[in-house]
């Protein structure tokens, strides 16, 4: 980029800013370009988006070759701008008329900012220090502060809901010039931390634990914000680096943001060669905890610090979970909850009083949450906190099951915590298998480009209550064992212990011995084993996994002095060798190693070999994975990176039912890289496949960075399902789709294909609704309507896979699986439609008339009547079932939200730009609106006989 000034044209970078609703404009100047280190840059001039700013854009048509115009004025600033014209540039002119378009909105509604959060950085240009500005809002102490709902600080979670804490948002123009004629354009961004529906999180609150100063109490209420220190703001210099892509010291490459060149992903691979050279190792104490807490609220006080406070030495770390924090219905449907205060604050006032911690992290899903909290000492060495949640109830829609996950990198060191709780019941393991596998597959770190796995972490917790039980044992001689505290004998029972080490379940993961009793089932406030009619077994369900290289463990033990819940809390201490890197070693190491590369850049080629270039996938199923292998290696001398990239006006480089992993990677010479092709149809790819609008046929781009592009072929069959056909499709086929031959499948699919297709003439007839979908209600309806938990609990992979097969070739005559696969394969059926049930083009007016049961009901009688057929048999259905809650303790509206989620779905977005299509995923609010507005429309129709 170019600013226009007496001296000619220089070289800057220029950001675009945002914080809590504001925008600026910052320019940086650097002392060489690219840059390089952190120490580059140098804050030059700060713009702030609002009514004094003018700005005037100039972009030229397509191919003249010259530069794009952009100039900033205020009252006591001009400068001229030219970028490079690309596409980037434009996005970037949108992106300030936008920001200035709402700035004009926001202040016409008489909610102006005073930018005062700026005020930094301008004492930082003009050399310095800002004055604290004294607390101004007469409101603060007031039940209603009307500035909580006004964009001025403090900014409580109604202002920002789900969201306590904002951090900058960037978009950065970075490519480098080389001369005074080059330029610098680009666009980058990242967003603060956004929570989805049913979270909160946020970095950081600063306490002393036992003597909670007057004016932060105010802080630990649900109302306001938690206690920041200024200094912990994300946006300093380093932070705004990291996000345009520079190490602040060479090494942030390392373990920081997923590089993005090929030369970035060989620099971090040489530089995690030679690491030793510039890292020592540090021991930090790490507490895990877990406690299913049963729906029940802490005892006042530092009721927890039995748990929490156990050790001599306080550590620096605290992982601590629960589950089961909320139990009640509203828990499923709204965010909030009064038990997530509760506990957080018994937590808060139970950490060790003799140190202060910081919290990195508080996230949430339904019953499941957890909280991580560092030493203040340690809090300035935490980057690149990210958070995310995986659903493992019916069809990932209830999060009465799952896991939450926090990782964080310090140091040099990545570590990721996840706090879990998997499906109940001694004969449900392979369920609970199953849960575990969706976690760890599912959970995304989606702060990195591309997201960060699980497995991609140096060190790795795996928390929470697992729900393994002792099995082949029966209650007595559990009992007896436990008295007589042969603990070794009895974990040869126990369902995890059997199978760690030897399945794939919680690969590479190690757990300390068992040396304490069975941690469930207790009666309540006692440490008396299950009197209730069910007289559960005594079981170790609450545990604490670890994976990774220099972990000890210290400690593992259960505290029977808790005595809340039908659980024990379990704890687990332990020390981690974390890499700590020297500056200024770093900074040698990487000095050199970019030298080296470009030497070897002018004198050699990546060059790789194949193991095939031509993959056939025959006969794919619905919901059955088939993997192949790749290999790639390097008969090069160089290190050679890799990666698939898309083709021509594609969104992704590979189909939607096609993963490849990895999808990019450095290989050494004289090594190999295995790459796994797999063929999986889901959900989102099945309805296309069905239709005939898709085919199992791509072909992949595998791109040599600073080399050649090799393609590679991908074909092979898909075998029809009735999983992803739609209705209008379904009710003409009178036998299992499986015996259609697949031109007439196609025919059918098309739009106004009933209306086309003359039945008479063939004697053939329409089904009023489709016989797939009549099969699994009426299995639920004969074999479970009393059962407890329909729709609740998630069925078993295999299971579903022979009820499709069922389905689609109509053998067996009688469904088989559990009624809890049954009821899972019925809302897994649904969701695979291609058209929802009530079509996405009445979505809106749905919405809108959600409150009026006479509205809805004109809606229903507008739309297509194969449609309106399954709308009225699934909820007469569901009805019925509601007659028989006395024995199936079925809840009217956990079920209008489950149903309203499947019943209706909103149309595609039509945006084409990623960051604008994410806008409603983003939103906790308007996501949470829609959510309970589809509820409620579907509520109407359960409590209500629908007549025509």
């Amino acid at each position: 980029m170019l600013l226009g000034n007496a001296e000619g044209k220089l070289d800057r970078y220029i950001c675009l800013i945002s914080r809590k609703g504001d925008h600026a404009i910052f320019l940086y100047s650097s002392t060489r370009v690219p840059c390089l280190i952190a120490e580059d840059l140098c804050l030059e001039v700060v713009f702030p988006i609002d009514s004094t700013l003018q700005y005037t854009t100039d972009v030229p048509k397509k191919g003249q070759g010259v530069k794009c115009l952009l100039g900033l004025r205020t009252m006591d600033k001009n400068i001229r701008i030219e970028l490079n014209n690309d596409g980037s540039s434009q996005k970037f002119f949108l992106e300030i008329k936008r920001t200035s378009s709402a700035y004009s909105v926001t202040s016409s509604m008489g909610l102006p900012s005073s930018f005062s959060w700026l005020e930094k950085y301008q004492a930082l240009i003009q050399g310095s220090t800002p004055s604290p500005q004294p607390n101004d809002n007469p409101f603060a102490n007031d039940v209603f502060d009307p500035l909580r709902y006004m964009n001025v600080d403090p900014a409580p979670p109604e202002a920002v809901p789900a969201k306590k804490i904002e951090a900058p948002t960037f978009y950065a123009d970075r490519d480098s010039g080389s001369s005074g004629e080059g330029t610098t354009s680009g666009e980058g961004t990242t967003s603060g931390e956004t929570t989805p529906f049913g979270f909160e999180n946020n970095f950081t609150d600063s306490i002393v634990v036992d003597d909670i100063p007057s004016n932060l109490k105010k802080s630990l209420s649900k109302d306001s914000l938690d206690y920041l220190d200024e200094s912990d703001m994300t946006d300093s210099l380093s932070r705004i680096t990291n996000q345009l892509g520079l190490g602040g010291s060479g090494v942030e490459l390392v373990e920081g943001i997923k590089p993005a060149t090929g030369r970035e992903n060989i620099v971090r691979h040489l530089m995690n060669q030679r690491e030793e050279e510039f890292t020592h190792k540090e021991t930090l104490k790490v507490f895990c905890g877990t406690w299913n807490v049963n729906g029940q609220s802490p005892l006042s006080g530092r009721s927890l610090a039995k748990w929490l406070d156990a050790d001599q030495e306080c550590p620096d770390i605290f992982a601590i979970g629960f589950q089961e924090l909320d139990l009640s219905n509203q828990a499923y449907i709204f965010s909030d909850s009064a038990k997530e205060t509760e506990w957080l604050t018994a937590v808060r006032k139970s950490l060790p009083s003799k140190t202060l911690y910081k919290k990195v992290k508080l996230i949430r899903l339904v019953g499941v949450m957890m909280i991580v909290y560092i030493k203040e000492k340690y809090a300035h060495k935490v980057h690149f906190v990210d958070s995310d949640y995986v659903a493992t109830g019916i069809m990932g829609i209830m999060g009465n099951k799952g896991g939450v996950g926090v990782r964080f990198s310090i140091q040099g060191t990545s570590i990721c915590f996840i706090n879990s709780h998997l499906a109940a019941h001694q004969e449900e393991f392979e369920r609970r298998n199953q849960d575990y596998r969706d976690i760890n597959s599912k959970m995304r770190f989606k702060q990195f480009v591309p997201p960060l796995h699980i497995r991609e972490h140096d060190v790795l917790f795996w928390i929470g209550d697992l729900n393994y039980r002792i099995t082949d044992l029966d209650i007595g001689k559990v009992k007896t064992l436990i008295e007589r505290k042969q603990f070794k004998d009895l974990r040869c029972y126990d369902q995890l212990h059997r199978q760690l080490g030897r399945t794939d379940v919680f690969d590479g993961y190690q757990e300390g011995e068992l040396n304490f009793q069975p941690t469930y089932k207790y009666d309540p406030g006692t440490d008396v084993w299950d009197t209730s009619e069910k007289c559960r077994a005594p079981a170790w369900c609450d545990r604490v996994l670890f994976k990774g290289p220099d972990i000890r463990l210290k400690a593992y033990r259960c505290h029977q002095d808790l005595k809340v819940s039908d659980h024990k809390p379990v704890s687990a201490l332990f020390d981690v060798d974390i890499k700590v890197i020297d500056d200024e070693k770093s900074k040698r190491v990487y000095e050199d190693i970019m030298k080296q590369l470009d030497r070897l850049e002018n004198e050699y080629l990546p060059q790789v070999k194949l193991s095939k270039t031509d993959f056939i996938f025959q006969d794919l199923k619905f919901l059955e994975a088939q993997v192949q292998s790749l290999i790639v290696e390097n008969t090069g001398q160089v290190p050679v990176t890799f990666e698939f990239i898309k083709k021509l006006d594609e969104t992704s480089h590979c189909r939607s039912w096609m993963e490849v992993t990895p999808s990019q990677s450095v290989v050494v010479p004289g090594e190999g890289c295995e790459i796994q092709l797999k063929a999986y149809v889901d959900e989102n790819s099945v309805g296309k496949l069905s239709s005939g609008d898709d085919k199992v046929e791509d072909i992949l781009v595998l791109h040599l960075h600073g080399g050649k592009d090799f393609f590679i072929t991908v074909g092979g069959s898909y075998i029809p399902s009735s999983f992803g056909s739609s209705i209008q499709a379904l009710i003409q086929m009178h036998g299992p789709i499986r015996e259609v031959p697949v031109a007439q499948l196609i025919e059918i699919e098309q739009p106004g294909s009933l209306e086309k297709r003359d039945l008479t003439a063939s004697g053939g007839r329409l089904y009023a609704i489709p016989k797939e979908i009549w099969r699994l209600v009426d299995h639920i309806w004969r074999v479970g309507k009393l059962e407890t938990g329909l729709f609740e609990r998630s069925g078993l992979q295999t299971e579903v896979s022979k009820i499709r097969d069922c389905l689609d070739t109509g053998v067996p005559d009688a469904i088989p699986g559990s009624i809890h696969s049954v009821a899972a394969t019925l809302l897994l059926f649904l969701k695979c439609l291609p058209e929802s049930v009530i079509p996405c083009s009445v979505y809106q007016r749905c919405l809108e008339c959600s409150r009026n049961y006479m509205l809805c009901k004109q809606v229903i009688a507008q739309i297509p009547e194969c449609h309106r057929n399954v709308f009225r048999y699934l909820c007469a259905f569901l009805r019925e079932l509601l007659s028989h809650t006395s024995d199936n303790n079925l809840d009217v509206k956990l079920l209008a939200t489950t149903f309203g989620k499947i019943f209706l779905r909103p149309p595609p977005a039509p945006m084409t730009s990623k960051r604008l299509r994410s806008t409603r995923e983003e939103s906790p609010v308007g996501q949470g609106e829609e959510d309970m507005k589809r509820a409620a429309f579907v509520y109407h129709f359960l409590t209500n006989e629908y007549d025509e």
